[in-house]
Protein backbone atom coordinates (compact mmCIF):
# COMPACT_ATOMS: atom_id res chain seq x y z
CA UNK A 1 0.00 0.00 0.00
CA UNK A 2 1.02 3.71 -0.38
CA UNK A 3 1.77 4.88 2.89
CA UNK A 4 2.79 1.68 4.66
CA UNK A 5 5.91 0.76 6.85
CA UNK A 6 8.28 0.21 3.88
CA UNK A 7 7.02 3.33 2.53
CA UNK A 8 9.70 5.03 0.13
CA UNK A 9 8.68 8.02 2.83
CA UNK A 10 10.94 6.92 5.27
CA UNK A 11 13.51 7.75 2.93
CA UNK A 12 14.19 11.55 4.06
CA UNK A 13 15.31 12.35 0.45
CA UNK A 14 12.57 11.01 -1.24
CA UNK A 15 10.50 12.66 1.76
CA UNK A 16 11.50 15.84 0.63
CA UNK A 17 11.52 15.69 -2.61
CA UNK A 18 7.41 14.59 -2.55
CA UNK A 19 6.31 16.92 -0.22
CA UNK A 20 7.91 19.25 -2.44
CA UNK A 21 6.41 18.18 -5.79
CA UNK A 22 3.26 17.92 -3.90
CA UNK A 23 3.16 21.56 -3.52
CA UNK A 24 4.42 22.42 -6.63
CA UNK A 25 2.43 20.67 -8.96
CA UNK A 26 -0.94 21.45 -7.09
CA UNK A 27 -0.05 25.12 -8.65
CA UNK A 28 1.05 24.07 -11.54
CA UNK A 29 -2.79 21.91 -11.66
CA UNK A 30 -4.53 25.04 -11.45
CA UNK A 31 -2.22 26.90 -13.87
CA UNK A 32 -3.28 23.68 -16.51
CA UNK A 33 -6.97 24.10 -15.45
CA UNK A 34 -6.53 28.24 -16.07
CA UNK A 35 -5.11 28.30 -19.23
CA UNK A 36 -7.29 26.72 -21.78
CA UNK A 37 -9.85 28.58 -19.70
CA UNK A 38 -8.61 31.75 -20.12
CA UNK A 39 -7.95 31.17 -23.84
CA UNK A 40 -11.19 29.88 -24.88
CA UNK A 41 -13.13 32.95 -22.53
CA UNK A 42 -11.05 35.11 -24.24
CA UNK A 43 -10.99 33.78 -27.93
CA UNK A 44 -14.23 30.82 -27.82
CA UNK A 45 -11.57 29.51 -30.36
CA UNK A 46 -11.09 25.60 -30.31
CA UNK A 47 -8.89 26.32 -32.81
CA UNK A 48 -6.49 29.03 -30.72
CA UNK A 49 -6.56 25.69 -28.04
CA UNK A 50 -5.00 23.88 -30.42
CA UNK A 51 -2.94 26.14 -31.38
CA UNK A 52 -1.49 26.67 -27.76
CA UNK A 53 -0.85 22.81 -27.69
CA UNK A 54 1.32 22.87 -30.64
CA UNK A 55 3.25 25.80 -29.23
CA UNK A 56 4.05 23.62 -26.85
CA UNK A 57 4.16 20.66 -28.40
CA UNK A 58 7.26 21.64 -30.66
CA UNK A 59 9.89 22.61 -28.45
CA UNK A 60 9.21 20.28 -26.35
CA UNK A 61 10.06 17.46 -28.48
CA UNK A 62 12.95 19.28 -29.91
CA UNK A 63 14.66 19.31 -26.72
CA UNK A 64 13.09 16.58 -24.48
CA UNK A 65 15.78 13.65 -25.91
CA UNK A 66 18.43 15.98 -24.99
CA UNK A 67 17.01 16.69 -21.56
CA UNK A 68 17.53 13.22 -20.97
CA UNK A 69 20.68 12.79 -22.08
CA UNK A 70 21.47 15.44 -19.66
CA UNK A 71 19.87 13.84 -17.02
CA UNK A 72 22.31 11.04 -17.35
CA UNK A 73 25.36 12.74 -17.64
CA UNK A 74 24.85 15.50 -14.76
CA UNK A 75 23.72 16.19 -11.66
CA UNK A 76 19.75 16.06 -11.49
CA UNK A 77 19.04 17.71 -8.37
CA UNK A 78 20.97 20.74 -9.26
CA UNK A 79 19.27 20.61 -12.91
CA UNK A 80 16.16 20.63 -12.01
CA UNK A 81 16.55 23.54 -9.39
CA UNK A 82 17.82 25.50 -12.56
CA UNK A 83 14.57 24.30 -14.04
CA UNK A 84 12.04 25.31 -11.82
CA UNK A 85 14.04 28.98 -11.00
CA UNK A 86 13.56 29.74 -15.10
CA UNK A 87 9.77 28.09 -14.48
CA UNK A 88 8.75 30.86 -11.75
CA UNK A 89 10.80 33.62 -13.66
CA UNK A 90 8.55 32.84 -17.00
CA UNK A 91 5.10 32.08 -15.07
CA UNK A 92 5.85 35.57 -13.06
CA UNK A 93 6.39 37.64 -15.89
CA UNK A 94 3.28 36.10 -17.34
CA UNK A 95 0.90 37.26 -13.85
CA UNK A 96 2.75 40.53 -14.34
CA UNK A 97 0.83 40.89 -17.34
CA UNK A 98 -2.43 39.04 -16.61
CA UNK A 99 -2.19 41.51 -12.97
CA UNK A 100 -2.24 44.65 -15.32
CA UNK A 101 -4.33 43.83 -17.96
CA UNK A 102 -1.97 43.92 -20.42
CA UNK A 103 -1.70 40.26 -21.54
CA UNK A 104 -2.76 38.94 -24.59
CA UNK A 105 -2.97 36.08 -26.54
CA UNK A 106 0.13 36.36 -28.30
CA UNK A 107 1.79 37.00 -25.15
CA UNK A 108 0.81 33.67 -23.88
CA UNK A 109 1.61 31.41 -26.49
CA UNK A 110 5.63 33.10 -26.46
CA UNK A 111 5.56 32.40 -22.74
CA UNK A 112 3.92 29.03 -22.89
CA UNK A 113 6.38 28.06 -25.56
CA UNK A 114 9.70 29.44 -23.54
CA UNK A 115 8.11 27.27 -20.90
CA UNK A 116 7.75 24.08 -22.44
CA UNK A 117 11.22 24.51 -23.92
CA UNK A 118 12.23 24.46 -20.02
CA UNK A 119 10.29 21.99 -18.68
CA UNK A 120 11.75 19.81 -20.90
CA UNK A 121 14.64 18.76 -19.29
CA UNK A 122 12.24 18.63 -16.05
CA UNK A 123 10.23 15.57 -16.70
CA UNK A 124 13.83 13.18 -17.49
CA UNK A 125 16.09 14.43 -14.42
CA UNK A 126 12.75 14.31 -12.00
CA UNK A 127 12.30 10.12 -13.04
CA UNK A 128 16.07 9.46 -13.12
CA UNK A 129 16.09 11.48 -9.70
CA UNK A 130 13.36 10.10 -7.08
CA UNK A 131 15.04 6.55 -7.69
CA UNK A 132 18.08 7.03 -6.23
CA UNK A 133 16.34 8.18 -3.25
CA UNK A 134 14.88 5.15 -2.03
CA UNK A 135 16.51 1.09 -2.19
CA UNK A 136 15.19 -0.49 -4.67
CA UNK A 137 12.86 -2.64 -2.37
CA UNK A 138 11.33 0.42 -2.53
CA UNK A 139 10.96 1.34 -6.19
CA UNK A 140 7.04 0.46 -6.57
CA UNK A 141 6.43 2.25 -3.55
CA UNK A 142 7.81 5.50 -4.77
CA UNK A 143 6.91 5.30 -8.20
CA UNK A 144 3.53 4.64 -7.19
CA UNK A 145 3.47 7.59 -4.64
CA UNK A 146 5.18 10.02 -6.91
CA UNK A 147 2.63 9.10 -9.46
CA UNK A 148 -0.03 10.02 -6.95
CA UNK A 149 0.69 13.39 -6.99
CA UNK A 150 -0.74 14.62 -10.28
CA UNK A 151 -4.19 13.01 -9.36
CA UNK A 152 -4.20 13.59 -5.99
CA UNK A 153 -3.44 17.02 -6.19
CA UNK A 154 -6.39 17.07 -9.35
CA UNK A 155 -8.59 16.84 -6.33
CA UNK A 156 -9.17 20.15 -4.82
CA UNK A 157 -6.32 22.28 -6.45
CA UNK A 158 -8.24 22.95 -9.50
CA UNK A 159 -11.19 23.33 -7.22
CA UNK A 160 -9.35 26.20 -5.42
CA UNK A 161 -8.85 27.52 -8.74
CA UNK A 162 -11.92 27.76 -10.12
CA UNK A 163 -13.44 29.29 -6.71
CA UNK A 164 -10.45 31.69 -7.09
CA UNK A 165 -10.73 32.51 -10.56
CA UNK A 166 -14.74 32.94 -10.24
CA UNK A 167 -14.17 35.32 -7.08
CA UNK A 168 -12.13 37.20 -8.71
CA UNK A 169 -13.81 37.61 -11.76
CA UNK A 170 -17.31 38.33 -9.66
CA UNK A 171 -14.81 41.31 -7.99
CA UNK A 172 -12.86 42.71 -10.62
CA UNK A 173 -14.86 41.83 -13.84
CA UNK A 174 -11.78 40.56 -15.48
CA UNK A 175 -10.21 37.48 -16.96
CA UNK A 176 -6.78 38.43 -17.07
CA UNK A 177 -6.73 39.88 -13.46
CA UNK A 178 -8.06 36.65 -11.92
CA UNK A 179 -5.87 34.42 -14.36
CA UNK A 180 -2.95 36.43 -12.98
CA UNK A 181 -4.22 35.57 -9.06
CA UNK A 182 -3.83 32.40 -9.60
CA UNK A 183 -0.60 32.30 -11.59
CA UNK A 184 0.78 33.89 -8.58
CA UNK A 185 -0.06 30.85 -6.92
CA UNK A 186 1.32 28.48 -8.68
CA UNK A 187 4.76 30.27 -8.53
CA UNK A 188 4.27 30.22 -4.70
CA UNK A 189 4.09 26.36 -5.20
CA UNK A 190 7.10 26.12 -7.62
CA UNK A 191 9.35 28.22 -5.34
CA UNK A 192 8.55 25.91 -2.58
CA UNK A 193 9.62 22.90 -4.15
CA UNK A 194 12.89 24.67 -4.95
CA UNK A 195 13.44 25.03 -1.67
CA UNK A 196 12.78 21.18 -0.99
CA UNK A 197 15.44 20.48 -3.74
CA UNK A 198 18.07 22.42 -1.99
CA UNK A 199 17.61 20.36 0.99
CA UNK A 200 18.15 17.09 -0.79
CA UNK A 201 21.20 15.16 -0.09
CA UNK A 202 22.23 12.85 -3.07
CA UNK A 203 23.46 9.49 -3.06
CA UNK A 204 26.53 8.82 -5.13
CA UNK A 205 25.34 8.05 -8.83
CA UNK A 206 27.44 6.14 -11.58
CA UNK A 207 26.85 8.66 -14.03
CA UNK A 208 26.30 7.78 -18.51
CA UNK A 209 30.73 8.91 -19.58
CA UNK A 210 31.97 10.03 -22.68
CA UNK A 211 30.16 10.79 -26.40
CA UNK A 212 28.51 13.46 -27.57
CA UNK A 213 25.07 14.45 -26.91
CA UNK A 214 24.00 13.01 -30.03
CA UNK A 215 25.77 9.84 -29.66
CA UNK A 216 24.40 9.48 -26.12
CA UNK A 217 20.81 10.37 -27.86
CA UNK A 218 21.19 7.27 -30.86
CA UNK A 219 22.80 5.22 -27.89
CA UNK A 220 19.17 5.55 -25.87
CA UNK A 221 16.86 4.81 -28.63
CA UNK A 222 18.63 1.64 -29.93
CA UNK A 223 18.65 0.89 -26.36
CA UNK A 224 14.61 0.84 -26.63
CA UNK A 225 14.96 -0.43 -30.34
CA UNK A 226 16.83 -3.17 -29.14
CA UNK A 227 14.95 -4.19 -25.99
CA UNK A 228 11.63 -4.06 -27.60
CA UNK A 229 9.65 -4.50 -24.14
CA UNK A 230 10.71 -0.55 -23.83
CA UNK A 231 9.40 0.58 -26.98
CA UNK A 232 6.23 -1.40 -26.52
CA UNK A 233 5.40 0.32 -22.85
CA UNK A 234 6.27 3.27 -24.54
CA UNK A 235 4.20 3.10 -27.19
CA UNK A 236 1.42 2.26 -25.22
CA UNK A 237 1.90 5.28 -23.10
CA UNK A 238 1.90 7.65 -26.39
CA UNK A 239 -1.18 5.65 -27.48
CA UNK A 240 -3.48 6.27 -24.54
CA UNK A 241 -2.07 9.55 -23.53
CA UNK A 242 -2.95 10.94 -27.49
CA UNK A 243 -6.46 9.48 -27.61
CA UNK A 244 -7.38 9.64 -23.71
CA UNK A 245 -5.54 11.48 -21.38
CA UNK A 246 -5.39 14.46 -23.45
CA UNK A 247 -8.59 15.01 -23.35
CA UNK A 248 -8.89 17.21 -20.67
CA UNK A 249 -7.80 20.35 -23.32
CA UNK A 250 -12.01 19.72 -23.89
CA UNK A 251 -13.28 20.40 -20.23
CA UNK A 252 -13.56 24.10 -20.62
CA UNK A 253 -15.53 23.65 -24.05
CA UNK A 254 -17.88 20.83 -22.73
CA UNK A 255 -18.09 22.86 -19.34
CA UNK A 256 -19.15 25.74 -21.39
CA UNK A 257 -21.11 25.04 -24.40
CA UNK A 258 -22.49 21.55 -23.62
CA UNK A 259 -22.89 21.76 -19.87
CA UNK A 260 -23.49 25.61 -19.19
CA UNK A 261 -21.13 26.05 -16.11
CA UNK A 262 -18.76 27.98 -14.95
CA UNK A 263 -14.90 27.92 -13.32
CA UNK A 264 -16.01 26.41 -10.03
CA UNK A 265 -18.10 23.61 -11.83
CA UNK A 266 -14.83 23.25 -14.39
CA UNK A 267 -12.47 23.28 -11.12
CA UNK A 268 -15.05 20.06 -9.95
CA UNK A 269 -14.83 18.25 -13.31
CA UNK A 270 -11.25 18.61 -13.04
CA UNK A 271 -11.51 17.45 -9.19
CA UNK A 272 -13.64 14.29 -10.06
CA UNK A 273 -11.43 13.42 -12.36
CA UNK A 274 -8.36 13.40 -9.58
CA UNK A 275 -10.19 11.39 -7.27
CA UNK A 276 -10.75 8.70 -9.81
CA UNK A 277 -6.89 8.79 -10.55
CA UNK A 278 -6.15 8.84 -7.00
CA UNK A 279 -8.05 5.62 -7.18
CA UNK A 280 -6.06 3.82 -10.17
CA UNK A 281 -3.28 4.57 -8.19
CA UNK A 282 -3.45 2.56 -5.05
CA UNK A 283 -5.34 -0.05 -7.35
CA UNK A 284 -2.51 -0.35 -9.63
CA UNK A 285 -0.03 0.02 -6.33
CA UNK A 286 -2.15 -2.78 -4.56
CA UNK A 287 -2.22 -5.46 -7.49
CA UNK A 288 1.86 -4.36 -9.03
CA UNK A 289 3.31 -7.87 -8.62
CA UNK A 290 3.98 -9.71 -12.07
CA UNK A 291 0.93 -11.64 -12.62
CA UNK A 292 -1.12 -8.46 -12.31
CA UNK A 293 0.94 -7.18 -15.43
CA UNK A 294 -1.33 -7.67 -19.15
CA UNK A 295 -4.18 -7.78 -17.13
CA UNK A 296 -3.99 -4.43 -16.04
CA UNK A 297 -2.76 -2.62 -19.37
CA UNK A 298 -5.48 -4.10 -20.84
CA UNK A 299 -9.01 -3.76 -18.81
CA UNK A 300 -7.85 0.05 -17.92
CA UNK A 301 -7.50 1.37 -21.42
CA UNK A 302 -11.07 -0.40 -21.34
CA UNK A 303 -12.19 1.33 -18.97
CA UNK A 304 -10.63 4.48 -19.60
CA UNK A 305 -11.85 4.56 -23.40
CA UNK A 306 -15.61 3.56 -22.31
CA UNK A 307 -15.85 6.33 -20.06
CA UNK A 308 -15.25 8.30 -22.48
CA UNK A 309 -17.54 7.68 -24.86
CA UNK A 310 -20.16 7.69 -22.25
CA UNK A 311 -18.88 11.69 -21.20
CA UNK A 312 -19.38 12.69 -25.21
CA UNK A 313 -23.30 11.00 -24.67
CA UNK A 314 -24.12 12.61 -21.50
CA UNK A 315 -25.28 16.38 -21.02
CA UNK A 316 -26.36 15.95 -17.36
CA UNK A 317 -23.68 17.83 -14.85
CA UNK A 318 -23.60 15.29 -11.66
CA UNK A 319 -23.63 12.20 -14.14
CA UNK A 320 -20.45 13.73 -15.94
CA UNK A 321 -18.59 14.06 -12.34
CA UNK A 322 -18.83 10.04 -12.23
CA UNK A 323 -18.13 9.47 -15.89
CA UNK A 324 -14.92 11.19 -15.16
CA UNK A 325 -14.21 9.44 -11.62
CA UNK A 326 -14.41 6.43 -14.34
CA UNK A 327 -12.20 8.28 -16.51
CA UNK A 328 -9.59 8.98 -13.64
CA UNK A 329 -9.29 5.52 -12.51
CA UNK A 330 -8.69 4.22 -15.95
CA UNK A 331 -6.07 6.65 -17.03
CA UNK A 332 -4.17 6.55 -13.53
CA UNK A 333 -3.70 2.57 -13.54
CA UNK A 334 -2.67 2.43 -16.82
CA UNK A 335 -0.07 5.66 -16.49
CA UNK A 336 1.07 3.75 -13.20
CA UNK A 337 1.72 0.77 -14.57
CA UNK A 338 3.85 1.45 -17.71
CA UNK A 339 6.01 3.66 -15.51
CA UNK A 340 6.17 1.20 -12.31
CA UNK A 341 7.86 -1.38 -15.52
CA UNK A 342 9.92 0.94 -16.95
CA UNK A 343 11.36 2.30 -13.86
CA UNK A 344 12.45 -1.55 -12.63
CA UNK A 345 13.49 -2.84 -15.61
CA UNK A 346 15.40 -0.38 -17.18
CA UNK A 347 19.09 -0.22 -15.70
CA UNK A 348 20.59 2.97 -14.44
CA UNK A 349 22.98 3.78 -16.70
CA UNK A 350 19.89 3.87 -19.41
CA UNK A 351 17.34 5.80 -17.03
CA UNK A 352 17.62 9.71 -17.70
CA UNK A 353 17.49 8.66 -21.54
CA UNK A 354 14.51 6.11 -21.89
CA UNK A 355 12.76 8.17 -19.50
CA UNK A 356 13.64 11.11 -21.82
CA UNK A 357 12.11 9.90 -24.79
CA UNK A 358 8.98 8.13 -22.25
CA UNK A 359 8.37 11.83 -21.61
CA UNK A 360 8.49 12.59 -25.12
CA UNK A 361 5.47 10.86 -25.86
CA UNK A 362 3.37 10.62 -22.61
CA UNK A 363 4.05 14.36 -21.27
CA UNK A 364 6.11 16.33 -24.25
CA UNK A 365 3.97 14.94 -26.61
CA UNK A 366 0.58 15.23 -24.78
CA UNK A 367 -0.74 18.53 -26.72
CA UNK A 368 -0.32 16.38 -29.91
CA UNK A 369 -3.05 14.57 -28.68
CA UNK A 370 -4.98 17.69 -27.48
CA UNK A 371 -4.28 18.77 -31.04
CA UNK A 372 -6.07 15.80 -32.01
CA UNK A 373 -9.02 16.31 -30.09
CA UNK A 374 -9.04 19.62 -30.80
CA UNK A 375 -9.30 19.18 -34.41
CA UNK A 376 -12.01 16.66 -34.37
CA UNK A 377 -13.84 19.02 -32.05
CA UNK A 378 -13.59 21.86 -34.53
CA UNK A 379 -14.61 20.16 -37.90
CA UNK A 380 -17.63 18.22 -35.89
CA UNK A 381 -18.33 18.82 -32.17
CA UNK A 382 -16.50 18.13 -28.70
CA UNK A 383 -18.60 15.33 -27.52
CA UNK A 384 -17.96 13.24 -31.24
CA UNK A 385 -14.66 14.17 -30.47
CA UNK A 386 -14.63 12.19 -27.11
CA UNK A 387 -16.28 9.48 -28.76
CA UNK A 388 -14.47 9.31 -31.57
CA UNK A 389 -11.02 8.79 -29.05
CA UNK A 390 -12.73 6.54 -26.60
CA UNK A 391 -13.67 3.96 -29.57
CA UNK A 392 -9.95 4.12 -30.44
CA UNK A 393 -8.87 3.66 -26.77
CA UNK A 394 -11.01 0.70 -26.27
CA UNK A 395 -10.22 -1.21 -29.92
CA UNK A 396 -6.05 -0.67 -29.54
CA UNK A 397 -6.71 -2.50 -25.41
CA UNK A 398 -8.49 -5.20 -27.00
CA UNK A 399 -7.28 -5.94 -30.37
CA UNK A 400 -3.73 -4.83 -29.32
CA UNK A 401 -2.47 -4.94 -26.04
CA UNK A 402 -4.29 -8.24 -25.00
CA UNK A 403 -2.73 -10.69 -27.50
CA UNK A 404 0.86 -9.24 -27.87
CA UNK A 405 3.65 -11.13 -26.85
CA UNK A 406 5.17 -8.23 -24.75
CA UNK A 407 2.42 -7.76 -22.37
CA UNK A 408 2.80 -11.85 -21.76
CA UNK A 409 6.49 -11.52 -21.46
CA UNK A 410 6.23 -9.07 -18.72
CA UNK A 411 5.60 -11.42 -16.33
CA UNK A 412 8.57 -13.31 -16.34
CA UNK A 413 10.70 -10.30 -16.92
CA UNK A 414 9.31 -8.60 -13.68
CA UNK A 415 9.78 -11.92 -12.13
CA UNK A 416 13.87 -11.92 -13.37
CA UNK A 417 13.63 -8.49 -12.08
CA UNK A 418 12.70 -9.47 -8.48
CA UNK A 419 15.16 -12.44 -8.40
CA UNK A 420 18.20 -9.86 -9.18
CA UNK A 421 16.91 -6.92 -6.88
CA UNK A 422 17.12 -10.05 -3.96
CA UNK A 423 20.71 -10.54 -4.72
Amino acid sequence: MLFSRSSALQHPGFRLYWVGYIVSVSGQQMFWMLEPWLIYELTGSKVLLGVAAATQAIPATALVLVGGVIADRFDQRKLLILVQIGNMILLGLMAALALTETLEIWHILAITFVHSAVGSFENPARQSMFPHLVDRGAMPNAVALNSAIHPGTRILAPVAGGFILAAVVAATDSPKIAAGVVMLVTVFGVAVYTLMLMRIKMPRVERARGGSVASNMAAGARFIWDQRIFAFLIGLSYYNMAFGQAMTILFPVIAKDVLGVGPEALGLMWAAQGVGSLGGVIISSKYSSPGNQRRLLVLNPVLMGASMIAFGFIPIYIASLFVLFLFGTGASASNVVIQQNLQLLVPNDFRGRVMGIWSIVHTSLRPAGEMQFTGVAALFTAPISLIFSGAMVMAAALLYTATSRHAHALKDLREQAEIERVR
